[in-house]
């Protein structure tokens, strides 16, 4: 199998950069869960498990993933990003709903790699053309055209994932058991946000989370019986809910280049594997 050398989407909030230290913190497990799968970043570099589930309530995101993991649908997907111009006029057209699975993939793909800001992929999400050619490194149209060989990878990865679409919670309640890891990655809390984001016409995620929500979710994290590992910003919200839960920090590069303290919580269950799969 390939490895996967590069992200599926540009995704907001997603891990890519950082996958290889959050993985670092994953105690042995036989089954994987990612509630709130987005780009799939850490599940894509991680090393398999006996079983895996992949979830997100975005359907375009999780069509994108569905045409990935059957090898014809992927194939005639590559073969139609292949054929795709970099071109301010596909832009537009890929903000455009269509019925067909395969058509959906391509124009999601467009949206995340030709638009402006990592929240691209999102069509309710107003942003700008990815025109910059000057910019250091491979520009635009270049990783674009790189993204069909780095997709086979990813359908090779995806073989053997469940790929659902239902509310996190829920698939929490059903998947949970002593032998299972969470990586439980939510919309961030609005407030740990910057200013900009919190606007109402800069949704960055299809489905947002309220602070409610966030209570919810961890009514069921701090009563669920298998390991836990979740992400976010550090806020008096997490502080609250996640009290007894051991955190860790490092610096991330967030949208437009500002630096980030992202967090990782464990709860007790993860933690002391954790300790067991680093003594063994």
């Amino acid at each position: 199998m390939n490895k996967v050398t590069r992200p599926v989407l540009r995704y907001h909030g997603g891990k890519w950069r950082i996958a290889p230290w959050i993985i670092s913190h994953f105690p042995a497990h036989r089954v994987y869960v990612e509630p709130y799968g987005g780009g799939a970043s850490v599940l894509l570099r991680k090393q398999r498990a006996h079983g895996e589930v992949y979830n997100d309530l975005d359907d375009d995101v999780v069509n994108l993933f569905r045409v990935l993991r059957e090898d014809e649908q992927a194939q005639q997907l590559r073969r139609l990003l292949e054929l795709t111009p970099f071109s301010r006029t596909e832009w537009v057209a890929a903000r455009i709903e269509t019925n067909d699975p395969i058509e959906a993939a391509r124009r999601l793909i467009v949206r995340s790699m030709m638009g402006y800001g990592s929240a691209a992929y999102n069509k309710d999400h107003s942003t700008g053309f990815r025109s910059n050619a000057k910019r250091s490194g491979s520009t635009p149209p270049v990783d674009f055209a790189n993204k069909p060989a780095a997709l086979i990878a990813v359908t090779q990865r995806l073989c053997g994932v469940t790929i659902e679409n239902k509310p996190a919670v829920d698939l929490i309640r059903q998947h949970d058991g002593e032998d299972v890891l969470f990586y439980v990655d939510p919309p961030y809390v609005h407030q740990t946000r910057a200013p900009l984001c919190n606007r109402g016409v800069r949704q960055r995620y299809r489905h947002e989370m309220s602070d409610d929500d966030h209570r919810a979710l961890a009514d069921v994290l701090n009563n669920a019986a298998g390991m836990v590992v979740l992400s976010g910003y550090q806020s008096p919200l997490y502080d609250d809910l996640y009290s007894g839960w051991w955190r860790t920090e490092r610096t991330a590069m967030a949208d437009g280049g500002i630096k980030r303290m992202e967090a990782l919580w464990l709860n007790k269950a993860a933690r002391t594997a954790l300790r067991r799969t680093r003594s063994a």
